[in-house]
């Protein structure tokens, strides 16, 4: 092999080695496998979260808001989604899988704006 070639071959694979561990290592490139997996995270996250804010709305507007808001502030943190269900505001029909994520962090979001 001549020494041209041998310098050639030895820069290519230095420079595409030194391009990958700069591109996974601190541009936050991903592999096809976790980029699709931290689409789908990301999704059912946006999705958990703009039910969470439509449960809210509904708890809000509930003619029984007082009385609710009262009963919702006395139940344990753990029961607190639960209760979210039971009443009904975190219940839809596109939600499969999603229901107590998104009751707790409804129940969350009100608790958190109370005065």
């Amino acid at each position: 092999m001549s020494k041209s070639l041998e310098s050639f071959l030895f820069g290519l694979i230095l420079g595409v080695s030194i391009t990958l561990i700069v591109g996974f290592g601190f541009y936050d490139w991903k592999t096809l496998a976790k980029g699709n997996a931290l689409s789908e995270t990301e999704s059912d996250r946006a999705v958990i979260n703009a039910l969470s804010a439509v449960c809210v709305e509904r708890f809000k507007k509930d003619i029984n808001y007082a009385d609710n808001f009262k009963k919702l502030i006395k139940v344990d943190q753990f029961s607190a989604g639960d209760f979210m269900e039971i009443g009904g505001w975190s219940k839809f029909s596109t939600s499969a899988g999603f229901e107590l994520e998104i009751s707790n962090l409804c129940a969350k979001i009100i608790l958190s704006e109370a005065p």
